[in-house]
C-alpha cells in the first residue's frame, strides 16, 4: 500500500474539520465586530435626493443598507433619516431592534433622486426640529450628510443666496449644531460637492469620492458596486471621535492679555494617531470675538485621554474680567474635536488674591464709580430706563429673563431651534416689541400666526400662542419683573 493511501483519508478528515473551525471562527468574528459596541448611539443620516444624485443614489442606498443598517447599528441605537432637495422630509426615525432591519432597508431602498434644488440649511432645520419630539438621551450622536452638490436653496428659502454660498443666516444657525457635541461627517460625491466648505462651517470631518460615471449615463452594475466600496472605505472612521472631556479652564490673564487654555481630549474608535489642526481659536468677550491662538497642532493618541495646554494671547483692551469665556475652534481640515464651541472657566487674576486685604477699600470705590458710570450710560438719570421682563413658556418650566432698554426692540423670531425671544434675530421675525414706560407694545404683520389673531397694544401679562412652521402652537407670556 502506498503511503499516500494511508494518509489521504486522515488529511481529508483534518481538512474538513479545519474548514469547519475556520468558518465558525469567521462567523464569530463578524458577530463580535458588529456587537463590539456596548453603548447605544444616535445616528442621523441627512441624504441629498436631488435630481443630480440620480446616477449615485443606488450606490448610496446600498452603502447605507450594507454598512449602516446591517453592520454599524446595533439593537437599541436610534436611526433617523432626513431626505432633502428644495424641501426636507423625515423618512424614518426608529430605534433599531432585532426584527426591524428589513423594514429599515425597505424604507431606504424606496428613496428616489427626483427633487429640484439642494437646500442643506432647511434639511438641518428639519433635523433639529424633528429631534425635539424625542427625549434627548445622554449618549453620543453622529450625523452623516451625503450630497453631490453645493448649497442651492430655492428663492423662497431663508438660506437662499444667488451665488450658492452659505449666507449669514446659515452660518449663524450652524453654531447651534457646533455647540451640541455631535460627530459630523460630510460625504461629498463627485468633484462639485461642497463637502469641504460644509465641514468647515459645521466643524466636522469630510471625505470626497469620485463616481467614475459620465454625467447623464446610467451607471453599470460594476460602477455601482465600485462606488459603494468607495463610500464604505471613505467612512471607516465614521464612529471614531475625539471629544472634550471635563470642563476646560483658562489661567489668569496677565496685564498683556496672555494666558493658556487647558483642555482634556478623549479619543475613541481611531486606530492610529490623529493630528488636530486649529487655524484659529476665538474667545467670546462681551459680545465680541477675539483671536486667542492661531495655527495650533494637537497630536492625539488612539484610545487615550490626555490634557493639552494651548498658549493664548488676547488684545488686552478686550476686557478679561469674566469668570468664564465661550471659545470657538476653527479647524483647518482633517480630524476635529467636539464640541467646536464650548465654555471654559477663567481663573481670577493672581494679584487680586495676593493683595485683596490691601485693595478692599480701593475696589469698593472703583465699584461705586463704575456703577455710577453704568447708570449714566444706560440713561437712568436722563429719563431712559430698562424694562425688566420674565418670559414664561407654556411647554417648559424654564423661565427666560431679559432687560429691554428703552430705545431697543425685542424680537420674536423662528430659527433652527424653533420660536425664541431675544434682543437679536435668530431667524424669521414673527413680531417685534418695544417698551413705552411700564408697557410692552407688540407690532406684527403676521396676524395669522397668532391664535385668535395678533394681540395689540400692551401685552404684559397676556398669554399668546404663536404657530411655528410645522403648524404647532407655542405659548408664552411676558411678565414684568418686580
Amino acid at each position: 500500500m502506498k503511503i499516500t493511501e494511508i494518509y489521504d483519508p486522515l488529511i481529508s478528515n483534518i481538512s474538513k474539520k479545519t474548514i469547519l473551525i475556520i468558518t465558525l471562527a469567521v462567523l464569530l468574528l463578524n458577530a463580535a465586530t458588529a456587537d463590539q459596541r456596548d453603548e447605544n448611539i444616535d445616528v442621523f443620516l441627512v441624504l441629498d435626493k436631488s435630481l443630480s444624485m440620480v446616477e449615485e443614489i443606488d450606490s448610496v442606498k446600498e452603502y447605507v443598507v450594507d454598512e449602516l443598517i446591517e453592520k454599524t447599528l446595533i439593537p437599541g441605537d436610534f436611526f433617523l433619516v432626513i431626505q432633502f432637495y428644495g424641501t426636507a422630509e423625515l423618512l424614518l426615525a426608529e430605534e433599531v431592534g432585532r426584527d426591524n432591519r428589513e423594514s429599515l432597508t425597505e424604507e431606504m431602498r424606496s428613496i428616489l433622486a427626483d427633487g429640484r434644488f439642494t437646500d442643506i440649511g432647511n434639511a438641518l432645520d428639519t433635523l433639529q426640529n424633528t429631534l425635539k419630539r424625542y427625549d434627548e438621551r445622554d449618549r453620543r450622536r453622529y450625523m452623516l450628510l451625503i450630497t453631490d452638490g453645493i448649497q442651492e436653496a430655492p428663492p423662497e428659502s431663508q438660506y437662499y443666496s444667488p451665488d450658492g454660498s452659505f449666507n449669514h443666516q446659515f452660518l449663524e444657525n450652524s453654531k447651534i449644531i457646533q455647540k451640541q457635541g455631535w460627530k459630523i461627517h460630510i460625504l461629498g460625491i463627485g468633484s462639485g460637492s461642497a463637502a469641504r466648505e460644509l465641514a468647515e462651517t459645521l466643524s466636522g470631518t469630510y471625505t470626497e469620492v469620485e463616481t467614475g460615471t459620465a454625467e447623464g449615463e446610467a451607471p453599470s452594475e460594476t460602477e455601482v458596486k465600485h462606488l459603494t466600496e468607495q463610500l464604505t472605505e471613505s467612512t471607516e472612521d465614521l464612529l471614531s471621535i475625539v471629544s472634550i472631556s471635563g470642563r476646560p479652564r483658562i489661567g489668569a490673564f496677565s496685564e498683556e492679555g496672555k494666558s493658556s487654555l487647558v483642555l482634556s481630549l478623549k479619543s475613541s474608535g481611531y486606530k492610529n494617531e490623529q493630528t488636530i489642526r486649529i487655524s484659529t481659536l476665538y474667545l467670546g468677550i462681551d459680545g465680541r470675538e477675539y483671536s486667542g491662538a492661531r495655527n495650533v497642532r494637537l497630536t492625539v493618541q488612539p484610545e487615550s485621554e490626555e490634557e493639552y495646554e494651548i498658549p493664548l494671547s488676547v488684545d488686552a483692551a478686550a476686557g478679561l474680567s469674566s469668570t468664564e469665556v465661550e471659545i470657538r475652534a476653527d479647524f483647518a481640515g482633517g480630524t476635529v474635536f467636539t464640541p467646536a464651541i464650548f465654555t471654559a472657566d477663567v481663573a481670577a487674576p493672581g494679584f487680586m488674591t495676593r493683595y485683596w486685604p490691601y485693595l478692599t477699600a480701593a475696589l469698593l470705590v472703583l465699584i461705586l464709580i463704575a456703577l455710577l458710570v453704568l447708570l449714566i450710560s444706560k440713561g437712568v438719570f436722563s429719563g431712559g430706563r430698562k424694562l425688566e421682563l420674565e418670559i414664561d413658556w407654556d411647554d417648559s418650566d424654564k423661565k427666560k429673563f431679559i432687560s429691554l432698554p428703552a430705545k431697543e426692540q425685542l424680537f420674536i423670531s423662528e430659527g433652527i431651534s424653533g420660536i425664541d425671544v431675544g434682543l437679536h434675530k435668530t431667524g424669521e421675525v414673527l413680531a417685534t416689541l418695544h417698551s413705552e414706560g411700564d408697557e410692552l407694545i407688540i407690532s406684527t404683520d403676521k396676524d395669522d400666526l397668532f391664535l385668535g389673531g395678533a394681540l395689540r397694544g400692551n401685552v404684559l401679562g397676556k398669554p399668546m400662542k404663536i404657530k411655528d412652521r410645522y403648524g404647532k402652537y407655542k405659548g408664552l407670556t411676558f411678565v414684568r419683573r418686580k
